[in-house]
């Protein structure tokens, strides 16, 4: 016996191939896989009505797990997996802040930045708790991020300590990967050779919050020189490098009230600029609290999917990569959630949430632990979210019914629990993203009629 599965979502919308075939859309959430099936098998998924699906179609359809067993229990096997995610030793994620310090001063950011070196054998103390992770029996895949406060102002300790984790990566024959998360003011064409060749970095996400004059004045320089066009033409020169065509670059857009009517003008900018690479990727989010109170310039999260939509069809139109919806389930939602991930900032404090590093409140209660009372073994102590998946299981939070919760995974525990539910926009403008993947396939979208 079969049913459809609880975690499937069937396109409103009705959509005519070139061969004249009505289809629609249905995106199987837990394994992010999406299928085009004809109108009538649409209409059955939709329904949940199993019996006047064709017979020809359960395989599809079951490898989709869009048609599952009649007595699964989805919403545990989907939270089992996670678990059992979260618990795996194979892969370890370490993001280091090499400084304390930020040369923006960006009005929704949340930390609280200072200048002053680390102390005398921090340096020493982190290269030590990283290879130790890197070259624990267990583990086959380690990243490494460099995060911030901004990371580049302490490019001579990521220059120290990452050539040594990419030799240690590859003594063991662990495959490496590393993020460097930066405002990009820093970067020059020398310096991210540099961290490419030689750091191991493999990805870079720059944030760049509209066209000139509104990135300069949403994220100042603290010394009020501007930074727009220096990240573009870093960066421009960057993805038009051939050696660098295996290092993703995506910029991200942090949008609040006072820059949200200048992104369509950022967006149709970025394309002149020639972005359209294929390790080029966007990304477009809504402002949220970071330890601090952002209530007087946030956008709501519906009223945001709605403005969204315009922003990814001119994505699109202008040949700009962004994600239209997850391409695999989250099962490993953050590090918040296992222990086999942590952030060490520049205090030497270790935390499970990158939202804490840098913020007063949170740097004085809510370290689990400090490098130098780590100890040797790997994997940081028990941290707030580590129960994340028991929350879900238990209705602490709406994921417990959600259809989307095996691609979203709950998004941030930590902004549920402070009563900020931080679902994503697909969820508010899914129906449209449908739409955006049919007209990519070349599908023309048509009004439901009659009994679809």
């Amino acid at each position: 016996m079969e049913k459809v599965s609880r975690y499937l979502v069937v396109s409103e919308s009705a959509y005519r191939a070139e061969n004249g075939v009505r289809v629609r859309l249905a995106y199987a959430t837990r394994r992010a896989r999406l299928v085009v099936v004809d109108a009538p098998t649409g209409r059955a998924l939709a329904a949940g009505d199993l019996d006047r699906i064709s017979p020809a179609w359960l395989p599809v359809l079951r490898e989709a797990l869009a048609v599952v067993p009649a007595d699964a229990d989805e919403r545990d096997l989907t939270l089992a997996r996670n678990r059992k995610a979260n618990s795996e030793p194979s892969r370890v994620h370490l993001s280091l802040l090499p400084t304390a310090y930020c040369n923006m001063g960006c009005s929704y950011c949340g930390q609280a930045h200072s200048r002053g070196g680390l102390g005398s054998n921090h340096r020493d103390q982190v290269r030590a708790r990283v290879l130790r992770a890197i070259t624990a029996a267990d583990t086959r895949i380690a990243r490494v991020d460099w995060f911030g406060a901004e990371p580049m102002i302490g490019y001579a300790v990521i220059r120290d300590l990452a050539p040594t984790f990419v030799a240690a990566a590859a003594e063991r024959d662990v495959t490496y990967q590393s993020c460097l998360v930066t405002n990009g003011s820093l970067l020059t064409a020398e310096k991210l050779d540099e961290l490419i060749r030689r750091c191991g970095v493999t990805h870079v996400e720059v944030t760049v919050d509209g066209p000139p004059e509104v990135h300069d004045t949403h994220r100042p320089l603290k010394n009020g020189g501007s930074s727009f066009w220096k990240i573009v033409g870093t960066l421009r020169e960057a993805v038009s490098e051939p050696a660098y065509r295996g290092t993703e670059f995506r910029f991200r857009t942090n949008v609040d009230r006072a820059n949200q009517e200048s992104i369509s003008r950022y967006i149709d900018l970025m394309a002149r600029q020639g972005f359209q690479k294929p390790n080029v990727s966007f990304s477009i989010v809504p402002v949220h609290s970071w330890g601090n109170d952002v209530s007087n310039i946030e956008v709501s999260r519906r009223d945001f999917a709605r403005t969204e939509i315009g922003w990814l069809r001119q994505l699109r139109a202008n040949g700009l990569r962004f994600q239209v919806l997850p391409r695999i389930p989250s099962t490993v939602l953050c590090p918040a959630t296992t222990r086999f991930s942590e952030i060490i900032s520049s205090t030497g404090n270790i935390f499970s949430c990158s939202e804490y590093p840098l913020v007063p409140a949170a740097e004085r209660t809510l370290t689990l632990t400090h490098l130098s009372r780590a100890g040797e073994e790997v994997g940081r102590p028990v941290g707030p979210f580590d129960d994340w998946h028991d929350d879900i299981a238990t209705g602490k939070s709406w994921c417990t019914d959600c259809v989307l919760m095996p691609t979203c995974g709950g998004s941030c525990p930590k902004a549920w629990r402070e009563g900020h539910p931080p679902c994503p926009s697909y969820k508010y403008n899914i129906q449209e993203r449908l739409d955006l993947i049919a007209e990519e396939y070349g599908l023309t979208v048509e009004p439901l009629v009659g009994a679809e």
